[in-house]
């Protein structure tokens, strides 16, 4: 392997690197999105929180039959709603604020 090329894989490898620390690359896109809250997520929050699944979906702007779905992993809640439940997850008392 010539030196040039062994030098982009070098670089290429630190800029992975430096993704990976959370840091700005140039000609790298960070997406923002969330991943779906899982199943064991919606569920263990909920039943966390005291809130039946008619509660819930009201707090989150779904349907009860929205909320059954994701807890038995038929559906995955919209990025919107994941995150709302993981901000929940963190601010358990902000849900007073929604009910």
């Amino acid at each position: 392997m010539d030196a040039k090329k062994f030098d982009e894989m070098k670089k290429g490898l630190g800029q992975a690197i430096d993704v990976m620390k959370g840091k700005k690359v140039a000609g790298v896109r960070h997406s923002l999105r969330v991943g779906p809250a899982t199943a064991k997520e919606v569920k263990s929050l909920r039943v966390s929180l005291h809130l039946t699944q008619v509660k819930f979906a009201g707090v989150v702007g779904e349907s009860p039959s929205a909320v059954e779905s994701w807890e038995q992993g038929k559906r995955q809640p919209s990025g919107a709603a994941s995150q709302l439940i993981r901000i929940l997850g963190k601010n358990p008392k902000l849900v007073k604020d929604l009910v």
